[in-house]
């Protein structure tokens, strides 16, 4: 088969055709039956990682890749694909609790949710990411703070619901303080320009961001490593024939975008995420701060998981 090079996406859906239909010859009926979910269709989600990331231009995938992967996804599955990329993490918690996706590219954090007593999704697949992340809190360097008991009365900066290093961490480490107001941003570039503009005292941090520069310092590191983000699977695309959809998948793995660190083969380990997920279940558990609001950093803690030191 010919393909021409401005043409990836046909030539994408060309070569597996060829490729299932070569495969199809010998293969039992079972392989080929499509990965449906229950509404007839095949609901996948796509997030954009906000772990390790500064902002969400870094965690975009450009429009041909992603109809590329809704094209693979379609071949893969037999099935008719609703693709729906979303930035916002506290939407995508939102469609994970409902149930509204039946696979999905999830960073740690929603990974953890997915996970979660009532939703029960199965990491599946590995998503790659070159750095490592650490959560931490970030004050100016001449800032009086110098403990976390320091940050009663003061002002914190959050990314939303969803996110391990920019939410529920910093959070379950400020366990029974009062803070004069909790503030959101979308990402931590955000954050920082409104600790740099004095509009906060601390903010939520990533280790696995570029140094911040000079003017700040690290306050607190939590000691939990962030593991990687998963591909998942519904409770009810795991009771389906799914592993040959997964191998056209896997077989398939260099087309997918790079940025999305998709590992062929590779299972998620699931024990990095028994922690976190339970610190995630948690601060779930806990009335959550409003934007601009006082708030009382109260719940039932799990001392047994950590924090920062």
């Amino acid at each position: 088969m010919i393909c021409r090079i401005n043409s990836s996406i046909p030539c994408l859906a060309g070569v597996l055709i060829t490729g299932m239909m070569l495969v199809g010859c010998g293969s039992s009926t079972d392989d080929q039956v499509s990965v449906c979910g229950p509404q007839g269709n095949l609901r996948v989600g796509f997030v954009g990682s906000v772990e390790g990331k500064s902002e969400i231009s870094e965690s975009l995938i450009a429009d041909d890749e992603l109809e590329r992967m809704r094209t693979l996804l379609t071949i893969a599955s037999r099935c008719e694909v609703q693709f729906e990329p979303v930035f916002s993490s506290e939407r995508a918690r939102e469609r994970l609790v409902r149930g509204e996706w039946d696979i999905a590219f999830l960073p740690p954090g929603l990974t953890a949710m997915a996970m979660q007593r009532g939703v029960e999704d199965q990491p599946i697949r590995q998503l790659v990411r070159p750095n490592r992340s650490r959560s931490a809190l970030l004050v100016h360097r001449d800032s009086a703070v110098k403990t976390l008991a320091d940050l009663n009365g003061k002002r914190l900066g959050l990314l939303p619901r969803g996110s391990l290093t920019g939410f529920y961490l910093p959070l379950y480490n400020l366990h029974g303080l009062t803070l004069k107001e909790v503030r959101y941003a979308n990402n931590f570039e955000e954050l920082l320009t409104l600790l740099k503009n004095g509009d906060l005292d601390v903010i939520a941090w990533d280790t696995g961001l570029s140094e911040p520069g000079d003017a700040y310092r690290l306050l607190a590191e939590d000691n939990h490593d962030i593991p990687h983000g998963s591909m998942v699977l519904s409770k009810e695309i795991l009771k389906r024939n799914y592993k040959p959809m997964l191998k056209v998948l896997d077989d398939s793995a260099g087309q997918m975008p790079k940025s999305l660190g998709y590992s062929s083969g590779t299972l998620p380990a699931v024990d990095a995420y028994y922690s976190l997920k339970e610190i995630v279940r948690h601060v779930e558990s806990w009335t959550l701060p409003l934007n601009r609001q006082r708030y009382v950093v109260f719940g039932v803690k799990d001392r047994s998981n950590g924090g920062s030191p």
